[in-house]
């Protein structure tokens, strides 16, 4: 079928122009052109011949051919449809193109009044413009799918870690609660077992005396009945008995008396029970004032289950890059800020040999390096190098006498002030007066791989008001 089509091509195509036949005409030698193109071939002074076999011909030949121009007009709609390599437009093959309307056209259309003025130009080198043009229009493109691809593989892996830390957090709820629930348990039964006793002991106690009582009660109901008895019987065997029968009689025993304290102590065992329950929970219930955010931990720590130890490990974990998290520094900042009030928290500094403790700005940028000044969002003091210092503008060394073991951080909001104590001493390590921060978070830095920083737990006490 193609075979065909290209032979009916190249029949109805004008030897000339190459194009397809328009305004045929046919000299008598059957060779076939378009009428402008044999016109143009016969401008000259030359003699009219036909242009393929010079045969003699006359300017009376250039009759069009209706039969032939049907023919072509078929021809080109045919291809028109079919073919997509030419023009919708003419049928004629596609071998310019227009800047102006950025699309491909023929040479009929060059000299259309569509294309009046528009800069045409050969397919091919508008090909190779056009592919030089989209590969500099495909750079930011492929920049931004690397970019997506990169935050596609942050999102799971930020999906991934969820789900982790869901498992994580449910294992130590579970872990928590069982031992609650063990120690509920324990209480119960404690007190269960207690109150079993006392009714054992205190059934014990008045089941003796009702033993008792009983004894006496069979003794009376035996004196009552033999006396009687005796009283019924004739004269003589009476009056002979009744100096054994009278002295029967004179055995009166002691009425018994309620025992104090006999009942069970209702009150102790279920009044203020839960309050009780509560306060003695003080043995299994730690509070720590300040609680890490494993959310902004950068990927060099290792926390414990509780949230108050972070341990610097050489190795770097698998963690999403989410906004809050450090990405450079060996830093992490506590999971609750202050806006006001006072608060205090310690933390265990001994045999850590590199540490940076204090409180940062919310606004504090996570990413990156950092300057710690209070310029930057910053109030703390370091260890370093052996070197204690306030992480002023400049840097002011501590004065003391020996090396902390803790650090007690005091922050006021109320007063912008931060003061930094060794519990063993009365004269603070440095104070900080100009903290300009509408939410501060408590803040560690730790490079020490030998010890951890621990925030130390506060004691808890229950109080009653009135």
């Amino acid at each position: 079928m193609a075979t065909r089509h290209a032979r009916l091509e190249d029949d109805l195509s004008c030897p000339i122009c190459g194009q397809i036949l328009q305004q045929p005409v046919v000299l008598f030698c059957r060779h076939r052109f378009c009428k402008l193109c044999l016109e143009g071939s016969w401008s000259g002074d030359g003699p009219c011949e036909c242009p393929l076999c010079c045969q003699p011909a006359s300017v009376g030949e250039l009759m069009v051919n209706s039969t032939l121009q049907k023919t072509c007009e078929g021809f080109l709609i045919e291809r028109r449809k079919n073919d997509p390599f030419v023009c919708r437009e003419h049928g004629e093959t596609l071998t310019l193109f227009c800047l102006e309307d950025l699309r491909p056209t023929c040479v009929v259309c060059k000299s259309s009044a569509g294309h009046y003025g528009h800069r045409l130009y050969s397919l091919e080198d508008a090909s190779q413009d056009c592919k030089a043009e989209l590969k500099n229009a495909l750079k930011p493109l492929k920049e931004k799918l690397s970019l997506f691809r990169k935050i596609k593989l942050t999102y799971d892996q930020t999906a991934e870690h969820i789900k982790r830390q869901a498992e994580h957090t449910e294992r130590q709820i579970r872990a928590e609660f069982e031992s609650l629930h063990q120690f509920l348990h324990n209480e119960e039964t404690a007190r269960l077992s207690e109150l079993k006793r006392e009714e054992d002991q205190k059934s014990q106690a008045i089941m003796g005396k009702i033993d008792d009582v009983e004894k006496e009660m069979a003794s009376l109901t035996n004196t009552i009945r033999m006396t009687e008895k005796e009283m019924n019987s004739q004269d003589i065997p009476f009056l002979q008995n009744y100096k054994d029968t009278i002295k029967r009689t004179w055995h009166i025993p002691q009425e018994p008396e309620m025992i104090s304290a006999s009942l069970v102590d209702v009150a102790k065992y279920i009044g203020s029970l839960k309050f009780k329950v509560w306060e003695k929970m003080k043995t299994i219930i730690q509070y720590t004032p300040v609680i890490l955010d494993p959310n902004t931990a950068a990927t060099c720590f290792q926390l414990s289950e509780d949230l108050t130890e972070l341990q610097y490990c050489g190795q770097m974990f698998q963690l999403p890059d989410n906004p809050e998290r450090f990405d450079v520094g060996a830093e992490i900042l506590g999971s609750d800020g202050f806006r006001s009030g006072k608060h205090s928290w310690e933390v265990k500094v001994k045999g850590n040999t590199y540490w940076v403790i204090g409180v940062a700005s919310e606004s504090i940028n996570r990413k990156g390096k950092h300057v710690l000044t209070p310029a930057e969002g910053f109030w703390a003091i370091r260890l370093r190098n052996g070197e204690y210092k306030a992480c002023s503008a400049p840097w002011s060394p501590l004065t003391m006498s020996r090396e902390p073991e803790v650090v007690r951080v005091v922050l006021d909001m109320e007063r912008s002030k931060i003061t930094f104590y060794d519990p063993r001493e009365r004269t603070p390590l440095y104070t900080f007066t100009d903290i300009l921060a509408p939410r501060a978070l408590p803040y560690f830095c730790s490079a020490c791989k030998e010890r951890p920083l621990r925030v130390l737990p506060v004691g808890v006490s229950v109080t009653v008001g009135r």
